[in-house]
């Protein structure tokens, strides 16, 4: 009896072994493009469940029985599938998921390194569609950005809620990411604007205020991220014409051409999926005679984005991404004078360049079925200057792993590390080489509850500057988004920032006639904090839906680096000559300012329908107090005796519309900024010994200009398009609408009214 009794078992547990529980499997893509959707949570209700990989395909266990199905993804509908499931049942399920129509439902990474909607962000976020950036007749992606609410352009140098202000040549505040990853030079810390690829743009995303803990040094002021798409099912190719010509300004005394200069040029671009190979190239040519004397450009810009995702090990995917750029022209710094050489270059500068750019992106993708993903990345970026007084080159070599986990409860976890090596060499520097090396841990955890969504990052680093080790500190960076409404987003939020000196700042030694640049080699990180408090609020009126958007935002810097005019004496000269005097005058960067920056910004955006008119807009007014802390406490620089930080303003208010009726188009943007109360005194000063010998000016005639042109500056462009067809769009643009002469960074006199037409065809 006990032997029959254990054979019986036996059979039974190996019975019950063998018994095969239902398997459920599918493809997930999109139901308006037929894209797959990677990232798909595919779960049985309150279960454990798996995520679609980078071909949209899922495969789960079941039991058998009745099941709910639910596969949830942001920004789309929920879909709910009910199955009856028999022993060993092998069921193919295909879904389609339909995206929900709310401009609160748009998707962003950057606010915390993973895919969420706009109105979950514990921070302030902007949003940049393709569709946008095109309407703006964009060459350069400044054109673009220059919409954002907040956001302003110093000629080169980008400032989001006055966080910046204008230092030629180096450092920014405002990290520029190109994918995820940094993309700015590393010799000078620079953007470089003209190197984005608009030919593949997916969308821009903005993340306004301290993001360090996230995305390191340089997000001291905030992130702009350039996303590029992957090919849809089907191949597209789109090429681009487009050519504008500058009118004579309103002055005609500052009219310096014999024959209108123009600019013209020509995108292409191509995407499509080879079997598991998805393919996407590029191409710009570009050339500008520019309506500045001696500046003028021309460059041809190539990209290339490769993915293949694996068949035999399940979500998969590597790649290689890469870019490159040669351009060459002439600069224009510095003006004759104030009054009708505006748009003449100063005899004292007169400087050729060529350039060439290139990155290289290795990147890998593990999307694991547990709802997890594994990232690995990498770039080579190469910058290398040949021109009439400045030779250099310089590498950036940077490495990321990153680590995303999901789960069902709301949790999710995202932690990285990375390194960055960059080496240089310049005349700029002395000829040296210099190296800078940085390696960084990060976190960031966010868990959702009811109605609550709680974020809390940080990150350590490690930097150094030819092996002088970089004072370090750990970063913090929290927030809390409750939906206190259907439509009622609640938002509150603390960052740590901080930026490490680039080499320029304090090994850059110049000059450029009276201008000239001395180094500094003490300088010391920029630190600071950033709160906010705001509010998203959703409407549906009538046949409009959009968004209003309110923040108030406090800002504190430490050991701001400013570059500062004055006698920079060698310590061993103890009794400086006149000759001296004029030898060491110049500026040279210090770590001179703890600064606060304080105020609150009102954002409103929506579209809708009535009848065939199709409308969208937006809006959007910042006012900030930039001061500085220390005001009263050391020798003046600035050109006033206003306690403002220099280069900012109080008032920045932006608009824009646009209305499509059948197959035509047409809308505006507005953009006003208050006066410019305070630059660097010695632009608008002499150099002079006690009053004596004749007046030497960087800038002559720069205070003049500034007190006649004391109103602020307003500019207005206006467009329309036809689409004769799904394929063909024609474009028509004025940008200055109204040929008003405007002024950003000292001497920098914008362009005057500017006709440019636009061709585009997709096929």
């Amino acid at each position: 009896m006990v032997i029959r009794f254990l054979i019986f078992c036996i059979f039974s547990a190996t019975s019950f072994a063998f018994a095969q529980n239902p398997v459920v499997s599918g493809r997930v893509t999109d139901a308006a493009t037929g894209e797959p959707l990677v990232g798909v949570n595919v779960f049985y209700t309150n279960k454990q469940g798996v995520a679609t990989d980078a071909e949209g395909n899922y495969s789960i266990s079941s039991s058998i029985g009745k099941n709910i199905l639910q596969f949830r993804f942001i920004g789309y509908n929920i879909v709910e599938k009910v199955l009856i499931l028999k022993e060993g049942q092998k069921v193919s399920l295909n879904v389609a998921m339909e995206e929900r129509a709310s401009l609160l439902n748009e998707v962003v990474v950057s606010a915390s390194r993973f895919e969420q909607k706009i109105s979950d962000v514990v921070v302030s976020m902007e949003i940049l569609s393709s569709a946008k950036v095109e309407n703006a007749h964009t060459v350069s992606i400044e054109t673009a950005l220059q919409q954002v609410p907040g956001l302003m352009f110093l000629e080169d140098q980008v400032s989001i809620r006055g966080g910046n202000g204008y230092s030629y040549g180096v450092g920014s505040r405002v990290l520029l990411l190109l994918d995820d990853l940094p993309i700015l030079t590393g010799g000078g810390g620079e953007a470089k604007w003209d190197f984005v690829p608009l030919e593949n743009l997916s969308q821009i995303e903005i993340l306004k205020g301290a993001s360090s803990a996230l995305y390191g040094s340089s997000a001291l002021n905030g992130v702009i991220n350039i996303r590029t798409a992957y090919p849809k099912a089907k191949p597209e190719t789109g090429i681009t014409l487009y050519s504008g010509i500058y009118d004579n300004p309103k002055r005609k005394e500052i009219v310096w051409w014999d024959k209108q200069p123009f600019y013209s040029g020509a995108r292409f671009s191509h995407s499509r999926r080879i079997k598991n190979f998805d393919l996407v190239g590029g191409a710009n040519v570009h050339t500008d005679k520019g309506y500045r004397e001696n500046e003028n450009e021309k460059y041809i810009r190539a990209n290339l984005n490769t993915r293949y995702r694996s068949e035999r090990i399940k979500g998969l995917a590597a790649g290689i991404n890469a870019n490159a750029m040669f351009n060459e022209g002439g600069n224009f710094l510095l003006w004759l004078n104030g009054d009708s050489g505006v748009y003449r270059a100063s005899k004292d500068f007169d400087q050729s360049f060529r350039n060439t750019r290139f990155n290289l992106d290795p990147h890998i993708t593990w999307h694991r079925e547990n709802n997890s993903r594994h990232t690995l990345k990498g770039r080579l970026y190469r910058v290398t200057y040949d021109g009439d007084s400045l030779h250099n080159y310089d590498n950036t070599y940077f490495t990321e792993y990153q680590y995303l986990k999901r789960w069902n409860s709301g949790l999710s976890l995202t932690g990285g590390a990375n390194t960055t090596f960059i080496n240089t060499v310049s005349n700029l520097f002395g000829g040296v080489k210099h190296k800078a090396s940085n390696q960084s841990v990060y976190f960031q955890a966010e868990k959702s509850h009811l109605k609550w969504r709680f974020s809390l990052g940080g990150r350590i680093e490690r930097h150094a500057i030819n092996k002088d080790q970089q004072e370090s500190k750990p970063l913090l960076r929290a927030g809390i988004n409750y939906q206190a409404g259907k439509y009622t987003f609640l938002r509150g939020s603390f960052g740590q920032g901080f930026r490490y000196p680039a080499i320029a700042e304090k090994y850059a030694a110049t000059e450029v006639g009276a201008l000239k640049i001395f180094p500094n080699d003490t300088l010391k990180p920029e630190y600071g904090w950033n709160a906010e408090l705001g509010v998203k609020q959703g409407f549906t009126l009538g046949g409009i839906q959009g968004y209003v958007d309110a923040a108030a935002f406090w800002t504190e810097y430490e050991n701001m680096i400013e570059f500062t005019f004055g006698q920079h004496y060698p310590p061993e000269l103890t009794n400086p000559s006149l000759l001296d005097f004029f030898r060491y005058t110049g500026f040279k960067a210090y770590n001179i300012t703890n600064a606060r920056i304080a105020g609150f910004e009102l954002n409103f955006a929506g579209k809708g329908k009535a009848g065939a008119f199709g409308y969208s807009f937006n809006a959007g007014y910042t006012f900030t107090n930039p001061v500085d802390k220390d005001f009263g406490n050391r020798v003046n620089t600035a050109s006033t005796d206003r306690n403002i930080l220099k280069y900012r303003f109080f008032h920045n208010l932006k608009f824009g519309a646009d209305v499509a009726y059948r197959k035509v188009s047409s809308g505006f943007n507005i953009d006003y900024h208050s006066y410019i109360i305070n630059i660097d005194l010695a632009f608008e000063d002499s150099l002079r010994v006690n009053g004596v010998g004749l007046p030497i000016f960087i800038l002559p005639g720069l205070r003049e200009y500034r007190d006649k042109n004391n109103n602020g500056d307003i500019l207005v462009n206006w467009r329309l398009a036809w689409e004769p067809s799904a394929t063909l769009k024609f474009s028509l643009v004025i940008n200055n609408l109204f040929n008003r002469e405007y002024m950003t960074r000292p001497a920098d006199v914008g362009p005057p009214r500017t006709f440019a037409v636009q061709v585009g065809l997709k096929i």
